[in-house]
C-alpha cells in the first residue's frame, strides 16, 4: 500500500487526519491539534501569520479524500491478514554432543518463515509513583521532563503501530485496582485507533497494585486466547514498588494460578527507574513461562528494549520449551543453576523459555560419559498449530572440532552468567550487613578476574562472540560492580537483566556487545529494523512536568546531525588546538586520531543559529549529541533552553576513523559515525548514506573537502519529519532542490 499523501497528514502531529479543518491560508490540520495550539498560540504554525479558532473551517473534501484512502488501506490489512495468518507447523532441529564431561544441547530453529501472529496484554501502572521524571544515568541526574508514565506510552505507541491486523491487543491499567481500559482486539485500523485513544486515559494516580493488575491482564489473554495460531504474551510495565501485596506473597499467589489455569502465555517484565523492586520483576518474569526481565533507567533506554522485546515476540517460532532428562536429577552447577528448573520422578525438567527464528537455544549439563549415554533426551514446545509437542533426541559421543568450538563459547556464555550472578547475589548481602567480612563475595570476585584472563587469551584467537562477552564482562558488569553507590543506584537493577539475556539467549537491546549475538535472521532483523522506524517516527510524547528545552524523540532513540558554533575549541592529535572555523580537510582529530574528510559549513539564516551554551563555552546545537559523565546525552538536557547566537555559519565534520572529536574538551559526535547506541544513533546522521552525499556535494563544489549548504538543504521525511537526505544542485538555476523520499 502506498504512504498517504502529505496533504492527507496534520503538519502538526504528522498523523493522517480524522476531522481536517482548514484556516483562511488554505492550509489544513487535525482539528484538535489546531485547537490545542491556538489555546497557547495567537498565530498559525505555518505561516506565523494571526490566526483565531474562529476562522477555522471543516474541510469536507478533504475529509471524503482521507476516508477513500482509509478504506482502501482498510481493504489491503484485510488481504494482508489472509495471507499471513496461513501459518504452518514448526519443526524444532535438536542436536546433542557429549565431551569432556558435558551434553551440549542445541535446540535449532526451522528457516525463516513469516513473522508470528500474536496477543498481547499490556498492564501499565499508572500509580503515583509513575510520575516521577525519568532521569538520565550519570552524577547529576538530569531529567527531561517526562515521568515514567509519559515514556511507557511512547513505548505503547510503537507497539500498537509495529502490529498488523492478524495481531490482537490489550491495555490494563492498575493503581488502587486493576482496569481493563481495552479488550483484546485485532490491530487492524480501527483496532489501532482505538488502542491509541484508550492510552489517552492513562492518568497518574494512586497505590500501585500489582497483582491485582498482573491477574487482570492473565485473565484477559485466558479468555481471549486462541487454540492455534498465535504466540501470546503479557508485557507488565512498572516502577516496581507495589505498596499493596497478596496475603500470600506476588510469588506464591502467581504459582497458584498458574498451577490453577495453566496459563501458557510468557510475562515479560519492564522496570522503569531507579527505585524499582527488579528481584520481583525478574522472578516474576522466571515464573511466568520463562519470560524475559528488562531494566529501563532513562529514556535512552525506551526504544531499544521494547524494540527488541517485540522483534522477539513477533520472530518466535516455538514457545514454552522444556529440555527433559529422563533418568537423572541433575544437580544445580555454575552452568544449570539460574536456569528455572525442577525435579520429576523420572529425572528433571528445564524451562527454556521460546526460540526465535535464526537463534539457537543451548545449554549444558554437566554428566558423566555412563550416565549420558543412559539418560533419555527430549524436548516438549508449542508451535503456533500444536501444542505439548514432543521430540526425542540422542546424544552424540564423537563431536566434530567445530561443535567443540562451540561447546567452548557455551561454557564461557553460562560461566559469564554464573559468576556475574554471584558477584550480585554477595554484593546485595553485603548491602544488607555494611562493614561486616564478606569472605564470598572476595572470592567471587577473584573467580571473575581469573575468568576475564580465559576469556581475553580464549577470544586472541578472533573468537568474535568470545571477544564480545569479555567486553560485557569487563565493561558494564566491571561498572556496576566496581562502586558500591553505582550498584545500589543501577547495578542492583542492570546486571539480572543482562544475565538473564545471556541465559536465556535473547537480544533485548542495542547496547551491548554480547547481546548483540542473539538476535539473528533475517526475519528478526527485518522486524526489528521495521519497529525502530516506528519508534523514531512517532510524535513525541507531550511531557507532563517540562523542565528543559522543547522534547524531541530523538532524544530517546536517536541522534541528530547537530553543528558548532565556529569560535569554540578543538583539540587535535598532535596536541594542539585550533578554532573550529579555522579546521581543515587532513586535520587529526583527538581523542582517536580520525582525519577530517569534510568540513560542512551551513550558512545561517538571518545569521542566527538556536544553539545550548554550556559553562565551559561550548555552543553547540541542541540536538548533537555529546558524550557526558561516560553516556551520550543530548546538550538541551543540560540547559533550561537554547538560546539565539548571532553567527553566519555553523560547522560539522565527517572523519575517516573515531568518528569523535573534543569540542571544548567536550566529546561530540561526527557525521557518518555507525554508532549503535540509542542517543547517538541516526538513520541518516549515523550512516554511511550522510558520507555519500556529502561526497557528491563536494564534487559539485570543486572537491575541496570544504562544502558550504544552506538551512534548506535538509530533506526530511513526509510522514515522520525526520532527516533522511541531502538536497542536489539544479543545473539549471544552481539552486538546491528536494529529493522526495
Amino acid at each position: 500500500m502506498t504512504s498517504p499523501s502529505e496533504t492527507f497528514l496534520c503538519p502538526i502531529t504528522h498523523e493522517l487526519m480524522v476531522d481536517p479543518v482548514i484556516d483562511p491560508d488554505g492550509n489544513s490540520y487535525e482539528r484538535h491539534a489546531i485547537e490545542d495550539w491556538l489555546r497557547q498560540n495567537n498565530t498559525s504554525p505555518i505561516t506565523r501569520a494571526h490566526l483565531s479558532a474562529t476562522e477555522l473551517r471543516p474541510n469536507r473534501a478533504l475529509k471524503l479524500a482521507i476516508d477513500e484512502y482509509r478504506d482502501s488501506l482498510r481493504k489491503n490489512e484485510q488481504s494482508k491478514t489472509a495471507s499471513q495468518t496461513n501459518v504452518t507447523s514448526a519443526e524444532l532441529k535438536v542436536l546433542g554432543n557429549y565431551a569432556d564431561g558435558f551434553v551440549h544441547i542445541s535446540i535449532q530453529p526451522p528457516a525463516d518463515a513469516a513473522r508470528s501472529p500474536c496477543d498481547i496484554c499490556c498492564v501499565v501502572d499508572t500509580s503515583g509513583s509513575m510520575a516521577v521524571q525519568a532521569e538520565i544515568q550519570n552524577d547529576k541526574n538530569e531529567k527531561y521532563g517526562l515521568s515514567q508514565l509519559d515514556l511507557v506510552k511512547h513505548a505503547l505507541k510503537t507497539i500498537i503501530n509495529s502490529l498488523l491486523p492478524q495481531d490482537r491487543l490489550s491495555i490494563v491499567s492498575f493503581a488502587n485496582s486493576a482496569n481493563v481500559l481495552f479488550q483484546l482486539t485485532k490491530m487492524n485500523e480501527d483496532g489501532r485507533s482505538s488502542a491509541l485513544a484508550a492510552l489517552e486515559r492513562l492518568e497518574d494516580n494512586g497505590q500501585t497494585n500489582l497483582w491485582d493488575g498482573l491477574r487482570t491482564g492473565l485473565d484477559v489473554l485466558l479468555k481471549g486466547q486462541r487454540n492455534t495460531g498465535s504466540n501470546s504474551a503479557l508485557y507488565l510495565l512498572t516502577d516496581g514498588c507495589p505498596n499493596m501485596e497478596p496475603p500470600r506473597g506476588h510469588l506464591p499467589t502467581l504459582a497458584k494460578l498458574k498451577q490453577k489455569t495453566s496459563f501458557n502465555c510468557s510475562i515479560n517484565t519492564f522496570g522503569f527507574g531507579y527505585e524499582l523492586d527488579s528481584k520481583l520483576l525478574e522472578d516474576i518474569s522466571i515464573l511466568g513461562n520463562a519470560g524475559s526481565y528488562a531494566f529501563i533507567p532513562d529514556g535512552s533506554f525506551v526504544g531499544t528494549i521494547f524494540v527488541n522485546a517485540v522483534t522477539t515476540l513477533l520472530a518466535t517460532v516455538a514457545s514454552n520449551i522444556q529440555l527433559c532428562i529422563n533418568g537423572q536429577q541433575i544437580e544445580p552447577s555454575e552452568y544449570t543453576r539460574w536456569y528455572s528448573s525442577y525435579f520429576t520422578d523420572h529425572g528433571t525438567v528445564f524451562d527454556l523459555g521460546s526460540i526465535t527464528y535464526g537463534q539457537s537455544k543451548d545449554i549444558l549439563i554437566p554428566l558423566s560419559s555412563d550416565d549420558a549415554m543412559r539418560c533419555e533426551f527430549s524436548i516438549v514446545y508449542d508451535t503456533l498449530l500444536e501444542k505439548k509437542k514432543r521430540a526425542k533426541f540422542n546424544v552424540n559421543t564423537n563431536p566434530q572440532s567445530a561443535v567443540i568450538q562451540q561447546m567452548k563459547q557455551q561454557k564461557f556464555r553460562l560461566q559469564l552468567v554464573d559468576c556475574v550472578r554471584t558477584v550480585f547475589e554477595a554484593m546485595r548481602q553485603k548491602q544488607k550487613t555494611p562493614g561486616t567480612t564478606n569472605t564470598a563475595l572476595d572470592v567471587a570476585m577473584d573467580r571473575m578476574k581469573m575468568l576475564e584472563e580465559e576469556m581475553q587469551n580464549y577470544a586472541k584467537n578472533n573468537d568474535e562472540y568470545v571477544n564480545d562477552l569479555f567486553a560485557d564482562l569487563t565493561g558494564q558488569v566491571k561498572e556496576a560492580i566496581t562502586r558500591e553507590d553505582w550498584f545500589k543506584k543501577w547495578g542492583v537493577h542492570f546486571l539480572p537483566s543482562l544475565t538473564r539475556a545471556h541465559l536465556l539467549q535473547y537480544c533485548n537491546n542495542f547496547k551491548d556487545p554480547g547481546i548483540q549475538h542473539y538476535g539473528q535472521g533475517t526475519l528478526f532483523s527485518e522486524i526489528r529494523d521495521e519497529m525502530d522506524t516506528i519508534f523514531c517516527a512517532l510524535p513525541a510524547p507531550k511531557a507532563s512536568q517540562q523542565t528543559g528545552a522543547q522534547i524531541d524523540m530523538s532524544v530517546f532513540n536517536n541522534a541528530a546531525g547537530g553543528c558548532f558554533f565556529g569560535g569554540c575549541t578543538v583539540c587535535l592529535m598532535n596536541g594542539t588546538s585550533k578554532l573550529i572555523k579555522n579546521v581543515q580537510p587532513g586535520d587529526r582529530m583527538a581523542p582517536h586520531g580520525g582525519k577530517v574528510n569534510y568540513v560542512v559549513k551551513t550558512k545561517c539564516k538571518n545569521q542566527k543559529a538556536q544553539m545550548v551554551v554550556l559553562d565551559n563555552g561550548l555552543m553547540i546545537t541542541a540536538w548533537h549529541p555529546i558524550r557526558h559523565n561516560q553516556q551520550w546525552i543530548m546538550p538541551c538536557s543540560l540547559v533550561s533552553a537554547p538560546m539565539d547566537i548571532c553567527c553566519e555559519e555553523v560547522y560539522n565534520f565527517a572523519l575517516d576513523q573515531g568518528h569523535t572529536l573534543l569540542v571544548n574538551d567536550i566529546e561530540c559526535v561526527a557525521l557518518g559515525h555507525g554508532f549503535r547506541d540509542d542517543i547517538v544513533r541516526h538513520a541518516y546522521y549515523g550512516t554511511q548514506q550522510v558520507i555519500e552525499d556529502l561526497r557528491q556535494l563536494d564534487c559539485e563544489q570543486n572537491n575541496s573537502g570544504v562544502i558550504e549548504i544552506t538551512e534548506d538543504i535538509l530533506i526530511r521525511n513526509k510522514k515522520t519529519g525526520l532527516a533522511s537526505g541531502l538536497r542536489q544542485i539544479d543545473e539549471q538555476n544552481q539552486q538546491q532542490q528536494i529529493l522526495v523520499q
